[in-house]
């Protein structure tokens, strides 16, 4: 059963026209904002991870989950699949669980955070924010065993939980977190420290609803998606053949002895929709080179790579998501089965930017 969302008012948003200024202007402010919530966030966290590594990555979304800023896509249609509960305003959601939100968030490390932003009763926004936590329990300090066989030596697992309910944190639930991490005083400061980026955006989004509009910023949000959409449609029916182009990588090794690993790839076009399939990729490994890849994080990786290659100036959002079909095969390593461990996943997270390349470079060399 998915998620409801309670609003206590359901009129539905306007079809309005945002004029080429206003909707700049929005763009920016929005922008701004995302700077603003990293700035929040690494000038309060404990965490040399987060603080000097600044390993966190933030989102403002529209009423649909949908991300118009932000550098790491959406995280909402993971979230989704693994949260069933009532969504209402006041309310903040953590979870570390790769596997409860569909690879969404890559490791237990990863703490991931969601706030929904309500004007009048109604759901117009999204902010989150996930964070790198320095050790969530396991058998090893820091919580990245490279010898782990499964997901329960690397952590504590939370499944999406409403760690704040209508404004009121759940303390007993955040206790009983940090009652399972060896740095709990780190893991608080920096839980703290989302918690107020995530407040920021939500003033920002309230400032700029109220200064053009609710119904203006909903439908800013919008257009924004969909110019994305057709910038990022351009590109890909110049880049992307119909013929089909495939590419093969691999892991060597996984440092338990075992290896080599393969990673396989088809992609080709049919029409404006864009294809990837890795079917061939070698089944999951008993250690933990595993990679629980997300199709939403694999569409972001490609629409990063192709407008830091193309056009900078690009707004980097999730408006190109339905021009792109991703089919990775479950129980293969980039789609393990729980309890398959993860915590050396960043070894094939590597080989993804080296099967794009590659698949890319066949039709353009130079």
């Amino acid at each position: 059963m998915p998620a409801q969302v309670i609003q206590s008012n359901t009129t539905p948003f306007q079809d309005v026209t945002v004029d080429p200024v206003t909707l700049d202007i929005i763009e920016n402010a929005l922008r701004n904002a995302r700077t603003e919530m990293d700035a929040v966030l690494f000038r309060t966290a404990m965490s040399p991870g987060i603080r000097e590594q600044h390993d966190a990555f933030p989102m403002i979304a529209n009423h649909e989950g949908k991300m118009v800023v932000g550098q790491f896509g959406s995280f909402f249609w993971g979230f989704q699949q693994g949260y069933d509960g009532t969504i209402e305003e006041g309310d903040v959601f953590l979870t570390n669980d790769p596997y409860t939100c569909n690879g969404a968030i890559s490791h237990l490390n990863d703490w991931l955070m969601m706030m929904p932003i309500y004007i009048d009763g109604r759901l117009v926004s999204w902010a989150a924010m996930f964070g790198h936590m320095t050790d969530i329990g396991g058998k090893v300090p820091g919580s990245l065993p490279t010898d782990a066989a499964q997901v329960f030596e690397e952590g504590i697992q939370v499944p999406p939980v409403k760690i704040i309910r209508k404004g009121e944190l759940n303390k007993e639930i955040l206790e009983l977190i940090l009652r399972n991490c060896r740095l709990p005083d780190w893991n608080r400061s920096d839980f703290n420290a989302i918690v107020a980026a995530l407040r920021l955006a939500e003033r920002r989004v309230l400032e700029m609803a109220e200064r053009f509009g609710v119904e203006e910023f909903v439908a800013a949000m919008v257009e924004m998606l969909d110019r994305n959409k057709r910038a990022m449609g351009s590109i890909l029916n110049m880049v992307v053949p119909e013929t089909k182009q495939h590419f093969v990588d691999y892991i060597d090794d996984d440092g338990m002895g075992m290896g080599p690993y393969k990673v396989s790839c088809a992609m080709w076009r049919e029409g404006e929709k864009v294809f990837f399939d890795f079917e061939g990729t070698d089944p999951q490994s008993i250690s933990s080179v595993n990679f629980l890849l997300n199709e939403e994080m694999f569409k972001m990786f490609l629409g990063a790579f192709f407008i830091n290659l193309f056009d900078p100036q690009i707004l980097f959002n999730d408006g190109f998501y339905d021009l792109v079909e991703v089919r990775i095969p479950r129980g293969s390593i980039l789609k393990p089965i729980r309890p398959a461990a993860l915590s050396s996943r960043t070894h094939m997270l590597g080989r993804i930017f080296d099967i794009m390349s590659g698949l890319l470079g066949q039709g353009s060399p130079d």
